[in-house]
């Protein structure tokens, strides 16, 4: 909220009734009781006479607590209506102080400022104007207070969160923005989409081009897809939003793994395809975080497998898992990057032997960075967030 704010929206927010006075309170409360004097009032209620003149004048610089309980015992009233006209009397620059002081707690109490400052989003965690007005900035709301009434609350519900859900509904709040800014000017056809799906499989084999092409190949259709780099405390791996009636898409970094992030972008694909109406209902889902949704994610997973390398074609290679001319050849002809089957072999292995399996095979399991960096940006970092949602558009647009 700007410094300009008037009085009557901060009495608004601060729950003050302005149209009372205690002042007033006081003295008709004297008139009652037929107290002729200030200073016979002073004596009644145990108060310094230039306490309760500070009292009335509306000056709380050397206003202690015990005073104004002593008058809320005279007024005979509860206590917090007594507080309550008690501020309505304040200084302006009192009011406006206490406005700073509650905006204060708000951050404080829905902003993990830890994690905020560790992604970059802020570099200070005691300035809290400064706070303030990068989170307004980057949210485009005209109030801190509005940031509870951006999408993510329904899934964190809970009267009291940990640092964990403050991250996570940040996470989310800023994913949902950023798609809403992008707004995607195609129509999405879910026939098309259907149409699409089935032919990004030998897209997994251009390492470097092949991801940006999908996503751009999908943004025609009408879901658009990001990039969202990974925030530890959040574990979020994907996620699917509705935005403005449109399927959207959200990829993290999370595994750094070239065959992960395919995967997982087959898996909230087939959220789009089988899970609509419960995602316009409830405008997003996460996939690898507490969600509420509990949609099926072992569906999710059955389907990205499939699209991708089948548990027959699996079961045929796993005999020349070892031969990595077999495995490649095999890779070229199904239209599949090598790392996708080796990363579902070990997958398939128990737990005991899953850890000797990867030190094994991890030099084939590539980095993910090459396909997805280009698609990043720093919208955390960046002092112009909508310069970073232009360089989006023009990533997944052209």
């Amino acid at each position: 909220m700007s410094s300009t704010t008037n009085l009557s929206t901060l009495y608004e927010i601060l729950g003050i009734n302005s149209n009372r006075s205690l002042h007033d309170l006081i003295e008709n409360k004297k008139d009652e009781l037929g107290i002729s004097s200030d200073r016979q009032l002073s004596t009644l209620v145990g108060i310094n006479i230039d306490t309760l003149n500070r009292i009335l004048n509306g000056d709380n610089q050397k206003v202690d607590l015990l005073s104004i309980v002593k008058i809320n015992s005279f007024l005979e009233l509860d206590l917090e209506d007594t507080v309550k006209v008690y501020l309505s009397g304040l200084k302006e620059e009192s009011i406006r102080e206490l406005d700073e002081i509650k905006k204060a707690n708000f951050i404080v109490k829905n902003f993990d400022l830890d994690g905020l400052k560790s992604i970059g989003f802020i570099k200070t965690k005691t300035d809290f104007k400064y706070i303030e007005n990068r989170i307004l900035k980057f949210f485009d709301i005209e109030s801190i207070f509005d940031y509870n009434g951006l999408v993510a609350q329904p899934l964190f519900s809970k009267s009291k969160r940990s640092s964990n859900d403050l991250m996570n509904i940040f996470w989310v709040k800023s994913a949902y923005t950023q798609l809403e800014k992008i707004g995607n000017p195609n129509d999405f056809d879910l026939d098309d989409l259907k149409k699409l799906i089935p032919k990004i499989r030998p897209y997994t084999r251009l390492e470097t081009v092949g991801f940006q092409t999908v996503v751009r190949a999908l943004y025609v259709v009408g879901v658009t897809v990001i990039v969202q780099k990974y925030v530890s405390k959040t574990s979020v791996k994907g996620a699917t939003f509705i935005v403005n009636g449109k399927p959207c898409i959200v990829i993290t970094d999370y595994y750094g793994k070239y065959d992960m992030a395919w995967f997982t972008l087959f898996h909230e694909l087939c959220h789009i395809l089988y899970d609509l109406d419960e995602l316009k209902t409830n405008k997003y889902h996460l996939s690898g975080a507490l969600d509420l949704l509990l949609l099926n994610e072992d569906r999710a997973n059955m389907f990205a497998r499939t699209m991708l390398f089948s548990d027959e074609k699996l079961r045929y290679i796993e005999s020349n898992i070892g031969n990595e001319n077999v495995v490649s050849m095999y890779a070229e002809e199904h239209g599949v990057h090598s790392s996708i089957i080796y990363g579902f072999y070990i997958y398939d292995q128990p737990e005991t032997k899953k850890n000797s399996l990867y030190r094994k095979f991890n030099k084939y399991l590539i980095s993910s960075k090459p396909a997805l960096d280009p698609l990043k940006t720093n919208i955390w970092t960046s002092d112009n967030p909508m310069q970073e949602i232009e360089k989006i558009i023009e990533k997944v647009s052209n």
